[in-house]
């Protein structure tokens, strides 16, 4: 009887960090870790990086650990898969937005890593926020599976010895929530940890796999000391023991070849068994019962609207002034990271809050949308239109103000 291990980390930040904090971070967390991977050929991981902390590694010259990310993949210890370029949480934002996310990830890997370092089948969910319809994107750009949270399973036992299929293209596997969480909340020893590991064995089955995802930044920088007294000597553990085989996450077919149906909850790694009572399976991002996320969401739906209503006067009108070029491509730039999930994510209260990443994801909402009236104002002729995207820009501002009163 074999147990597989796969490791998932994601490591993001948002467009809005600060160079200080991120400086901090990659002391603490991405250039240890990746330190250990490199002293260890036999240790390997599945890993999510956004295209979000590319551009700021490059733009605060930390290059270096983009050279070991590289010569890790190329050494076959980190299988990258794709994301949204800036995070953006995937069910609250239209299927074409999904794409751009997508394709714009996928142009700052090629420009940062290369093409041939990048050629991803398998996508992060950002939060592992999921629901059906985020799918449909992902399999029209040729990705082939994904990794959602275990409360998302509609069935009381996890799958651990098939593979779980959304669609006969598309395999959805499932995070084992609680150990992953043990790691990321409780702090364990390793032989603690390890006796919960092996206590997953049933008798029942020959082989079975388990799935451990989280936040890369909670090694070192969320916990100190994670790294070395615990996610070194783990992984060492793991190599040594021959009933304990580490793989990624894109190598489970090769140990199991049958394949079983599922079909998951809308939900995220933070959705918890009574936010999906009350119908609420994206709760730090869209709650109906927080005020803040209301508004935020309305200012999101709102710029999506004007910059798209800006796109189609580009698309449709030749010879465009030089100036509304800009404007347009400023708008459409805003929006792109504007749509990060962080600001959402600090107006939740669970537990945490930070009034200056909510504003500072509604400034960039707000510059989207602003530039983006001009471009349509410039171009529209029809009176009723004009007015409805002023009303809509009016509601922008009202949100606004509401916003700034209540952070």
């Amino acid at each position: 009887m074999t147990l597989y291990v796969s490791f998932l980390l994601h490591i993001y930040q948002p467009p809005t960090q600060t160079p200080t904090i991120l400086k901090q971070v990659i002391k603490e967390s991405y250039q240890p870790l990746f330190e250990v991977l490199t002293n260890n050929p036999n240790t390997k991981i599945t890993l999510n990086i956004n295209g979000s902390l590319i551009e700021l590694l490059d733009l605060y010259d930390e290059n270096t650990l983009l050279d070991t990310i590289r010569s890790l993949v190329i050494n076959k210890q980190i299988d990258l898969i794709g994301s949204s370029c800036y995070h953006a949480i995937l069910p609250l934002i239209p299927q074409e937005e999904i794409t751009r996310q997508i394709k714009l990830n996928e142009e700052i890997f090629h420009k940062f890593l290369g093409k041939g370092i990048y050629n991803p089948k398998g996508f992060w969910l950002p939060e592992m926020a999921y629901e059906f319809g985020v799918i449909e994107p992902l399999i029209a750009e040729n990705f082939e599976w994904t990794v959602i949270s275990s409360v998302a399973t509609p069935d009381e036992e996890l799958p651990d010895d098939y593979i779980p299929f959304l669609k006969p293209n598309f395999k959805i596997y499932f995070r084992n929530d609680l150990l992953s969480n043990l790691i990321s909340f409780k702090n364990p020893t390793v032989e603690e940890f390890y006796q919960e590991l092996k206590g997953l064995k049933n008798p029942k089955k020959d082989d079975y796999y388990v799935i451990l995802a989280m936040d890369g930044e909670t090694y070192g920088h969320h916990i100190k000391g994670l790294i070395e007294d615990f996610f070194e000597p783990l992984m060492s553990k793991i190599n040594q023991d021959p009933n304990v085989k580490l793989i990624m996450i894109a190598e489970i077919p090769k140990y199991f070849s049958q394949e079983k149906k599922v079909n998951p909850l809308p939900s995220t790694w933070s959705t918890t068994a009574e936010d999906l009572q009350q119908g609420v399976p994206f709760p730090l991002w869209s709650n109906p019962n927080n005020r803040i996320h209301n508004l935020q969401l309305t200012v999101m739906n709102h710029a999506l609207f004007l910059v798209g209503k800006a796109q189609r006067y580009m698309n449709n009108t030749h010879n465009q002034p030089e100036e509304f070029v800009i404007r347009y491509k400023n708008a459409r730039t805003w929006l792109d990271k504007g749509l990060h999930s962080c600001q959402l994510w600090w107006a939740s209260g669970r537990p945490w809050y930070s009034s200056e990443m909510i504003l500072k994801g509604l400034n960039q909402l707000i510059l989207a949308s602003s530039e983006a009236l001009k471009v349509v104002l410039k171009n529209c002729t029809d009176n009723n239109e004009i007015e409805n995207v002023k009303r809509i820009f009016n509601e922008i501002f009202e949100a606004q103000k509401e916003i700034y009163l209540s952070v």
